[in-house]
């Protein structure tokens, strides 16, 4: 990260004790944004002491390929100043990414929508014509969505003991859904949301194939190792449909916390951890905030799919949220101490 310094009235002393902030701002900083190329980075810090207040004010700005953020600080103190800047400055950033992330899952899913629905015309032509392959072949790429979600929901019921590890494809289960769609095309033409009627008889899979190994359910008291073979699936990376997929925190924490990325982990294992959080959810909790958070749908289409109120299920996401947050504030406790050290 690119870094200038500007000071202003204020002595040698300070300015050294200010480089110190700096160093340790520009580390801090690194971290945060490490997935973005450090060429692209600007962190411009303007120190300076205002002589009539008899304070310190701090201006920091940080230049990014997306847009500019910047935060101020004003204290007695300087080293108050700098945290006061460094805080503010790290909730923007936040807040943006947030937005950002936010934009991204609403573009992808409707995207999913727009082409879902630019094929209909010719997936009812195939239908018409008996063209059961071409039909297959023109609707499967477009299911990658679907895909992520059977996918997710698979390893949810390995992790809780409802399914043995391995028993079920997500290739197989969507592989079934187009199959469905083609038998069925007539009635699911006159569905008013096609994403949402494949992704119900997705979920109607499922709990038919979750009733088939109801016999072989264990239960699982004990955080299982991340590598654990309950988070595997079978998987062709070749399926027209295959699409992988690792969480990270700032996928399902809100936006107000600060999330430095797990060094320790692989991006592997803290997918499967964030994974493993989730499992413990109640069942409709986790679909509520998984289907609304991670996969764009509106709270009103997963009411919908749930059989409950918009209500409920803007409450549930909430709860979910915040215990997230409280499991993740548990586990990182020095999160909220860094910075004005």
């Amino acid at each position: 990260m690119k870094t200038q310094e500007v000071f202003r009235e204020i002595s040698p002393a300070d300015r050294e004790t200010a480089r110190q902030y700096i160093r340790r701002l520009q580390d801090r900083l690194e971290k945060l944004t490490r997935h973005i190329d450090p060429d692209l980075k600007l962190l411009r810090v303007v120190v300076e002491g205002m002589e009539k207040k008899k304070s310190y004010y701090v201006h920091l700005t940080l230049s990014l390929p997306w847009g500019v953020i910047s935060a101020r600080g004003e204290h007695k103190l300087l080293k108050s100043a700098f945290k006061m800047a460094r805080e503010r400055l790290e909730r923007e950033y936040s807040e943006t990414m947030a937005r950002l992330r936010g934009e991204a899952v609403y573009k992808r899913k409707r995207r999913y929508y727009q082409e879902l629905a630019s094929a209909m015309p010719e997936l009812a032509a195939d239908r018409q014509a008996g063209l059961r392959e071409r039909f297959e072949d023109r609707l499967k790429p477009l299911l990658r969505n679907l895909y992520r979600i059977a996918r997710r929901e698979i390893v949810f019921y390995q992790l809780t003991g409802d399914l043995p590890p391995g028993a079920l494809s997500p290739a197989d289960v969507v592989d079934e859904v187009v199959l469905w769609a083609y038998e069925n095309y007539d009635q699911l033409a006159g569905e008013p949301s096609l994403p949402m009627a494949l992704h119900r008889k997705m979920m109607e899979i499922l709990r038919r194939e979750l009733a088939r190994y109801r016999a072989e359910r264990v239960s699982i008291e004990e955080e299982l190792p991340l590598d654990h073979i309950r988070f595997r699936l079978k998987e062709d990376v070749d399926s027209p449909y295959y699409e992988g997929e690792l969480l990270r925190w700032e996928d399902v924490l809100p936006s107000d916390v600060i999330v430095e990325p797990e060094e320790a982990l692989s991006a592997e294992e803290l997918s499967n951890l964030i994974m493993q959080e989730l499992s413990h959810l109640p069942e409709e909790k986790r679909q509520a905030f998984v289907w609304h958070v991670i996969d764009g749908y509106d709270i009103m289409e997963v009411a919908k799919l749930l059989g409950s109120s918009e209500e409920e299920v803007s409450r549930w996401v909430k709860e979910v949220q915040e215990t997230l947050k409280q499991r993740w504030l548990v586990a990182h406790p020095k999160a909220t101490e860094e910075g004005g050290k």
